[in-house]
C-alpha cells in the first residue's frame, strides 16, 4: 500500500507528516532573517535563537523577531549563539562578541578585553560566564575582566585555533581545536585526540546524557566513553566524514550534521536524511534539541528543518 505524505500549512510553516517521521520547515519567507543558518540555541524558556550570515532571529513558537547591526549587534555575520541561565544571549561574530540582556546590547572586541575578535563558538558555564572559542585561544569573562587561555602563554591548550567549546555537567570545559581536544577545569588540563591526523581536526564537541563525549572531526565522529575511543565513518553509516554539529533527542539517539546530510544513530542502527528524503539542504551547519525532544536543523542555504522521529 502506498501512503502519500500529508502536507499542512500552519502559522507560515509547512509540516510534512509521514508514518514514522514528522518534518516542519522555516525559512526567510516565514520570518527568519536569513536562510544561511550558522548556529541554533534554545533558552530555558523554550525560545529559539538563530545565528545567521545576516543577523539573528528569535522565535517564541508563534512569531519571529530579528536583530542586526542597527539594533546593536556588533556585526551582521553571526557564527554562534548561546543562552545563559540569566537569559543573557551571547553571539559570536568575526568581529567580537555581543551580549543581549533585558533589551540592551553590549559588545566586546579586542578594544575592550578580547584577545582575538574571530569567535568560532561560545558556551555558558553554571556561573553564567561566557567561554569563547577563538582563532587565538580561549577567552572567558570573569566578572568585568576577560581571561585569555592560550598555548603560548603557559597553558596546556593543545592548539590556539579553537573551533568549538562545550561544558559538561561537571563543569569541565572541552575545547575542540585543529590539533586535538583540550579539557580544562580549575587550572587543570588534559589533552585528547592529538594524533596528527584528520580526527584531530575537531569541528564540534558534545557531552551526551550518558556523560560521554562526542567529537565531530574531519575523519567522522569519535565517541570517548572515559576510557576508549570509537570513530564512526561513512563505512559505518555516517553520511559524510566531516561532522559539523551534534545533538541528542529524548530517546538518546545521536544526530550528526554533515555537508552531505543528517545521520541518526541509536547505538546500533544508522539512518540518514538528505534532500532525497525531505531534508531541504544537504549541508547541515547546526543542530539543537527542543524541550519536546525534536531536533532543529540549521542548514547552509535553506533555513531550518525540524525533525520528529516517531519510529526508528
Amino acid at each position: 500500500m502506498l501512503i502519500s505524505p500529508l502536507f499542512l500549512q500552519h502559522c507560515g510553516k509547512k509540516e510534512v507528516l509521514e508514518p514514522d517521521v514528522a518534518w516542519t520547515y522555516y525559512a526567510a519567507k516565514d520570518g527568519l532573517v536569513s536562510n544561511n543558518v550558522n548556529d541554533l540555541a534554545f533558552g530555558a524558556d523554550g525560545v529559539l535563537w538563530v545565528a545567521t550570515e545576516f543577523g539573528v532571529s528569535r522565535f517564541d513558537g508563534q512569531s519571529w523577531q530579528s536583530f542586526n547591526a542597527p539594533q546593536g549587534l556588533i556585526h551582521h555575520e553571526v557564527t554562534s549563539v548561546a543562552v545563559a541561565g540569566d537569559n543573557s544571549v551571547w553571539f559570536g561574530t568575526p568581529f567580537g562578541l555581543s551580549r543581549f540582556r533585558n533589551g540592551t546590547w553590549q559588545n566586546y572586541s579586542t578594544s575592550n578585553g578580547l584577545a582575538y575578535n574571530y569567535i568560532y563558538d561560545v558556551a555558558i558555564d553554571s556561573d553564567n560566564r561566557p567561554w569563547a572559542a577563538t582563532g587565538l585561544g580561549v577567552n572567558y569573562l570573569d566578572g568585568q575582566n576577560w581571561i585569555h587561555l592560550q598555548k603560548q602563554n603557559g597553558s596546556a591548550l593543545v592548539h590556539n585555533i579553537v573551533r568549538s567549546v562545550a561544558i559538561d555537567n561537571e563543569q569541565y570545559k572541552w575545547f575542540g581545536t585543529e590539533f586535538g581536544v583540550s579539557r580544562y577545569r580549575s587550572g587543570s588540563w588534559q589533552t585528547f585526540l592529538a594524533n596528527d591526523n584528520q580526527a584531530s581536526f575537531v569541528v564540534c564537541v558534545y557531552p551526551d546524557k550518558l556523560s560521554r563525549m562526542w567529537f565531530g572531526n574531519l575523519a567522522g565522529v569519535t565517541l570517548y566513553n572515559g576510557q576508549n575511543y570509537i570513530t564512526y565513518t561513512m563505512n559505518d553509516g555516517l553520511a559524510f566524514n566531516r561532522v559539523n554539529a551534534i545533538a541528542e533527542d529524548k530517546d538518546n539517539r545521536m544526530y550528526f550534521g554533515t555537508p552531505n546530510g543528517l545521520s541518526v544513530f541509536d547505538g546500533s542502527k544508522w539512518r540518514t536524511f538528505n534532500t532525497g528524503n525531505k531534508l531541504p539542504d544537504n549541508w547541515v551547519s547546526s543542530l539543537a534539541a527542543d524541550n519536546q525532544g525534536r531536533i532543529w536543523i540549521g542548514t547552509k542555504s535553506r533555513g531550518i528543518a525540524v525533525i520528529n522521529i516517531k519510529r526508528f
